[in-house]
Order: structure tokens, then C-alpha cells, then sequence
């Protein structure tokens, strides 16, 4: 059987409790940024719950694409959405979910400080420590050793869809592809998300149905799930 990797459901609770440590952090420091930046497209809710405690009303975003599903000759982040909006002499605040690699944050923020503001500086819900730049502020910090693909409440269907396939490299009723998803994944995702899940594969042609089990469409392997947030 294919080795699977380690993953994580992550509630919305959790979210909410991640982002109350980084505006304590926050409120420390005394930084008060009057812009807020999401990075599309794992930062944006952050960013939201950020300004929503800070009564910010400046949000925008900027876009950059790590291809870890479809590879640029480099593998290197691109920007694909510049920010397009006047900063300068303004406190930013750049937000991301997660710091994994680190490329996309790099990017984002030499962007950023490009049109310069008075003051820059990031924010993540989460950091792993082999991440190439360390975020100003975090929620939590993961050890590059545990590493874990984190499934944010945001992002669980797109994630599900890149996993499932992966699980049903042989045939499996619903009961069956949970099993796998708990032992290969250690996740547990509730069976309407499954079945939904499963038949959205069908009707994609990612999946066939074998009587009563479900096995991955015949062709190449489906590439493993795409960064939420580099």
C-alpha cells in the first residue's frame, strides 16, 4: 500500500484561537497597522478575522502561485496579483496562513516593500520552522520533524479532492476510503463530505465506480495536494 503523509483537519475554533494570540502578540508589540494584505489565496480569511479585530478597514490582496501541482521550470513562486493600491508611508501588515517553504511570504513582502510603506511587517496562523523567512508574528510554530499538511476549514474540499483519489489506489466503499483516509492520512473527515467528495471525482472522471466501490481513474498518479499557503 502506498505510503500516505501526515495531515490535520483543522476547526474553525481553532482559527478563531490562533488568530486571538497573534492580535495579543499584536497589541504587545504596539504595531497598529492601518492596511491589511491577504495573500491569495490561503491568507484572505485570516486577513478578514485580523481586521475585524483591529477595525481595519483597508484590505487588499496579492496573489503569488507556487506550482507544486503543475511545475514552472524553476518550481519558484510567481506574483500573479500585484497589489494595486497607493502604501506608502502606511503601517502593512501582510497575512498568510501558513509558513511552509517560506518562497511565497519572501515574495510578497519584497513586493510590498517595493511601494514603500512606513512600516511593514507579516503575520501567519502557522510556522514551520524550515521555513525560509520567519513571519513577525505567529499563532503557533510547527517543527520542521512534524511536519503536517494542514486542512483549513477553508480549503477542505479542494484538499479532499486532491487526496481521495491518492487513497482509492484500490477499490473502496465509503466505509473503506474513511478507513484509508484515517490510517494513511490521519484525518476523519464526516462521511457526507466524503460522499460528496467522491461524487464530485465521478463526475470529473477522477474516479470510477467498481459496483458499490469507488478506485481511481486509470492514468497518471493525481499529484499530491497544492500549497494553501508557501
Amino acid at each position: 500500500m502506498p505510503e500516505g503523509f501526515r495531515c490535520a483537519l483543522v476547526p474553525w475554533g481553532e482559527v478563531e484561537s490562533w488568530v486571538d494570540s497573534i492580535i495579543h502578540t499584536m497589541d504587545r508589540t504596539g504595531f497598529a497597522p492601518d492596511v491589511v494584505i491577504g495573500m491569495s489565496r490561503g491568507g484572505i480569511v485570516p486577513s478578514r478575522l485580523i481586521c475585524d479585530h483591529l477595525v481595519v478597514k483597508n484590505l487588499f490582496t496579492v496573489k503569488t502561485e507556487h506550482w507544486g501541482l503543475t511545475a514552472t521550470p524553476d518550481g519558484k513562486a510567481r506574483l500573479a496579483q500585484a497589489l494595486n493600491t497607493d502604501i506608502k508611508g502606511r503601517s502593512v501588515l501582510i497575512v498568510d496562513d501558513i509558513t511552509d517553504t517560506g518562497q511565497s511570504l519572501i515574495l510578497a513582502r519584497e513586493h510590498v516593500e517595493s511601494l514603500g510603506p512606513g512600516e511593514l511587517r507579516s503575520a501567519t496562523l502557522l510556522h514551520i520552522t524550515h521555513s525560509l523567512i520567519t513571519p513577525d508574528y505567529y499563532a503557533k510554530e510547527v517543527d520542521k520533524g512534524q511536519w503536517t499538511w494542514f486542512i483549513f476549514p477553508w480549503n477542505v474540499r479542494e484538499d479532499l479532492r486532491n487526496i481521495v483519489p491518492q487513497a482509492l489506489d484500490e477499490p473502496a466503499d465509503l466505509e473503506g476510503l474513511r478507513k484509508v483516509l484515517a490510517e494513511r492520512y490521519q484525518i476523519r473527515p464526516e462521511e457526507h463530505m466524503v460522499k460528496e467528495t467522491v461524487d464530485r471525482l465521478l463526475g470529473a472522471g477522477k474516479v470510477v465506480r467498481r459496483g458499490k466501490r469507488f478506485q481511481r481513474a486509470r492514468g497518471p498518479a493525481p499529484p499530491a495536494a497544492g500549497a494553501a499557503g508557501e
